[in-house]
């Protein structure tokens, strides 16, 4: 894990302060953890609006695309899958 230094506003402070209180650990694992959560939101967007694809999105965030989906799911974001894409997925396997 590389060691990174920034500038944090107050605001973020403070919720970095809430999450470490509210669930008993420190502020660097309060940090990192409200950091994965705006990179899987920002990528459930992405997902969301057709920019990336989900193999695309379970690539970034090292998860399976299993695991993604389930994130998604979680996230409220709806496949982007067509009925017509699962049918000729059928159809040539069948072939």
């Amino acid at each position: 894990m590389k060691v990174k230094s920034m500038r944090i506003p107050e605001d973020i402070e403070t919720a970095i302060a809430y999450v470490s209180r509210l669930e008993k650990i420190e502020n660097a694992h309060s940090l990192r953890k409200l950091a994965r959560m705006g990179f899987e939101s920002y990528i459930s967007k992405e997902y969301k609006s057709g920019k990336i694809t989900l193999r695309e999105a379970s690539e970034l965030l090292n998860l399976t695309l299993s695991e993604t989906l389930d994130l998604l799911s979680d996230m409220g974001v709806k496949g982007n899958i067509r009925a017509e894409d699962v049918l000729n997925s059928l159809n040539a396997f069948s072939s």
